[in-house]
């Protein structure tokens, strides 16, 4: 894992270099921003890095990146790779690879990433609220299998049935129109004013990752991994919301390999 940190770092930096130069905002977030509080880096036993951007800033980030990113990156969305089926973009290692089962049977590009997530304005209405969540849901779990996302374990027959049935369901309606119907949903209440935002890629569903949105309007800097990265200014606050006691680890049997990753390699000679 240290060899995959190293590249994740390295990928973490030209994220950082290119908002830098493009005045963008980012901000790390999750299991990234409680390593840099609780280790001054990466979670020893954690295999991802996640940043977060407001939406408006990941459109622009993702228009900057695919043209002024280094070459050895590819940036991973649904326009880049069409067997991708996450409403985020993950930027990936060429030459290396980082296979997670859900999605092993599927042909997307599967280098070492990092995640960066895009925030959206949450409505004011409770009844709107639960109706994006729904359709969000639904919409998400209806293009993942589509795309062959296997989100099953071998045990859990009831809901390997459900999602044959769902993939069976999808044939009747195109990817695109799939993918457009929810872009549409997550952005529905950007141009409304919300004190709440939501990440729709984020792991604990629509409730837990609707957040304040103050936490990411105002920024500061932390350490990580000897490095200066931007992070929610009320970043106590924000780890305390997902994790509780966030200083005290998890017990080391909850440790490790939350992604499943099956397979990797680092393209080292």
């Amino acid at each position: 894992m240290e060899k995959v940190h190293k590249v994740q770092l390295e990928m973490a930096l030209e994220v950082k270099r290119l908002c830098q130069e493009h005045n963008i905002k980012y901000f790390i977030i999750a299991g990234t921003l409680l390593g840099a509080v609780r280790h001054k880096g990466f979670i020893p036993w954690d295999d991802d890095l996640d940043i977060g951007m407001i939406r408006e800033d990941y459109e622009r980030f993702v228009h900057i990146a695919k043209k002024e990113m280094k070459k050895e990156y590819f940036l991973q969305t649904w326009d880049t790779d069409v067997h991708f089926a996450l409403p985020i973009a993950k930027l990936r290692k060429k030459g290396t690879k980082f296979i997670e089962q859900n999605s092993s049977k599927s042909n997307l590009h599967s280098g070492i990433y990092i995640d960066i997530f895009p925030f959206d304005n949450v409505p004011i209405n409770n009844y709107k609220k639960k109706n994006q969540n729904y359709k969000t849901y639904v919409l998400k779990r209806l293009i993942i299998t589509k795309q062959g996302y296997e989100v099953w374990d071998k045990n859990e027959h009831f809901k390997k049935i459900i999602y044959m049935l769902m993939k069976i369901l999808t044939k009747t309606i195109s990817l695109d129109k799939l993918k457009r119907m929810l872009g549409e949903e997550m952005t529905k209440y950007n141009s409304h004013k919300s004190d709440y935002v939501v990440t729709f890629g984020g792991a604990y569903g629509y409730w837990k990752e609707t957040i304040n949105r103050i936490w990411v309007d105002c920024l500061t800097t932390i350490k990580f991994e000897g490095h200066e990265l931007s992070c929610p200014g009320e970043y106590r606050e924000y780890l305390t919301y997902f994790y509780g006691d966030y200083m005290t680890p998890p017990p080391e049997d909850k440790r490790g390999n939350r992604h499943k990753i099956i397979q990797i390699e680092l393209g080292e000679d």
